[in-house]
This record gives C-alpha cells, sequence and structure tokens, in this order.
C-alpha cells in the first residue's frame, strides 16, 4: 500500500515543480516585456528631447521675402556668416542679424524672425534709385544715398544728379522745384526733361535738358543750361517762358545747344547745325 502511495506523492510533486516552473518562465517573458518596453519608451523620449532640442537644432532653411530686387539669398547667407553665431535655433540672434543685414547699403528695412523648426525667414525693403549721384551712387525720392552692386541695376534713364558729398538732399530738393517748373509752364505737349542737373561748391547750376513733345524725347539734342548761383527757380521759369520763341526763331536746320541765364535782361543762346 505504501508504493502507490509513495509513487502518487512523487507524481503530485512533479505536478507541482512543473507548475511553479512554467510560473516563473511566466514572471520572466513578463520581466523582460515590461523591460523592453521601458528601454524602447526610454530611447524614443531621449531621441524626441534630442531632436527638440532649440540647442541642437541647426537652421537649414533660408526665406527671403520682400521687396528684394537687388537683395539674393547670398547676400544675407554671407551677412548671416560674417556674424560667427552658432547655425543652431537658440544659437542665432535675430537682433544682429537685423543690424547685419542693414549694413548692406541698397536695404531699407529688414525683419528677421526664425520659423520652427530649422527655418529663417528675412523680409526686405530695399531703396527705390530713382536718380543716379555722381555716376557712382542713387537717390531716392527722399534724398537717401546708397549704393547697388554692380550689374544689379541697368536703368540709363534715371536722371543724373551732381554736387558735393553731403548735400544730396539740399540738391535733390531744388532739382525738384526745377523739374516741377518744367512740367507746370510746360505748353502743347512740349517738354524739357531735364535730363542732368549740376551744381559744384559755390552753388552754381547748370542743366542739361532733353526736348520732348508727346513723350517722344529727341536724341543728340540736348540744350544745355547755365543759371549761375542765384534766383535759380527765376531764371529757369524766364528760360520756359521764352523756350517756344526761342525756338520759333531757330532755323530748321539748327538746333539751340547752350542758354547762358546769368544775365539780368537777356538770355544769351548758342545755336549750332543739326546733325545729318
Amino acid at each position: 500500500m505504501k508504493k502507490p502511495q509513495q509513487a502518487a506523492q512523487r507524481k503530485e510533486s512533479k505536478k507541482k515543480f512543473f507548475f511553479i516552473f512554467a510560473s516563473f518562465e511566466q514572471c520572466l517573458g513578463f520581466l523582460f516585456f515590461i523591460v523592453v518596453i521601458t528601454i524602447c519608451s526610454w530611447s524614443i523620449i531621449t531621441v524626441k528631447n534630442w531632436i527638440d532640442d532649440p540647442e541642437r537644432v541647426v537652421l537649414s532653411q533660408l526665406t527671403l521675402s520682400g521687396d528684394n530686387q537687388f537683395t539674393t539669398k547670398q547676400d544675407v547667407r554671407k551677412a548671416i556668416l560674417d556674424l560667427g553665431l552658432p547655425n543652431t535655433y537658440i544659437g542665432q540672434n535675430v537682433d544682429s542679424i537685423q543690424q547685419e543685414i542693414l549694413r548692406l547699403p541698397w536695404i531699407q528695412q529688414v525683419s528677421v524672425r526664425k520659423q520652427w523648426p530649422d527655418r529663417l525667414i528675412i523680409h526686405v525693403i530695399e531703396y527705390k534709385p530713382k536718380y543716379l549721384w555722381n555716376e557712382v551712387y542713387f537717390l531716392d525720392s527722399e534724398g537717401n544715398l546708397f549704393n547697388i552692386p554692380s550689374g544689379r541695376f541697368q536703368d540709363v534713364n534715371l536722371p543724373k544728379l551732381f554736387g558735393p558729398i553731403g548735400k544730396e538732399k539740399l540738391i535733390l530738393n531744388s532739382y525738384q522745384q526745377l523739374e516741377t517748373i518744367s512740367n507746370t509752364l510746360s505748353k502743347e505737349g512740349k517738354q524739357l526733361f531735364i535730363n542732368l542737373a549740376s551744381a559744384d561748391e559755390r552753388n552754381a547750376w547748370q542743366l542739361l535738358l532733353k526736348p520732348c513733345f508727346r513723350g517722344i524725347c529727341a536724341n543728340n539734342q540736348d540744350i544745355k543750361v547755365i543759371l549761375g548761383r542765384e534766383h535759380i527757380n527765376d531764371r529757369f521759369k524766364r528760360f520756359i517762358r521764352f523756350y517756344g520763341d526761342i525756338q520759333a526763331d531757330i532755323p530748321s536746320n539748327e538746333r539751340i545747344s547752350e542758354v547762358d541765364l546769368r544775365y539780368d535782361n537777356g538770355i544769351a543762346v548758342k545755336r549750332q547745325k543739326n546733325e545729318s
């Protein structure tokens, strides 16, 4: 009777052993699963934090907008690189970039902002060239002096102004007054376009006028007008007033080449043959 009882006990012990062993394997499997999930989650969070860290995000995109007729992305990139700032989202200082871009002589205004995660947006407003100054620089309509890189602006029809450096706005103001006189006193579609105006250190003025009729200007018929230093506007008004009468007395094969208005009671006129 003992042997069958002992056999049953051994059989029961084996069942308990296998049950405990299976439970242990399940626990190990569950613990391994938890460890894998934990490691994966930690890895994902670590990588995400590394990517999202502004100290590490590199600004690789540049958007240039606004009135940028003369400004190129290369100009902007060079201005930024000259600052020597870290090329990261946090490292780029928008105020420093703004001031550096404003050093470009043809830039009037600029705004700089960063767009997450890797874009730098730059909006520029440029000076608009209205006059050529001393054959080298440009003036806008307010008399601001600036320069444009060679080859980026080719308008040969800009009025040419000449004068001492530092007197740009004074000379432009006088030029605009003379231009208003020319436009106001022109009759029957005739106009004398002021193609060139020059004032020296003594404020002695000379003009180069291009005769036009209803918007069509004659080539190679420019008129040199000497105004002198005094009563510039009054002298020019006098010439405009009598221009039609002077022109009527000129033979058809001749033209007015020079007018001297420095006389109180008259006008000296030079003529020359028309070019064939």
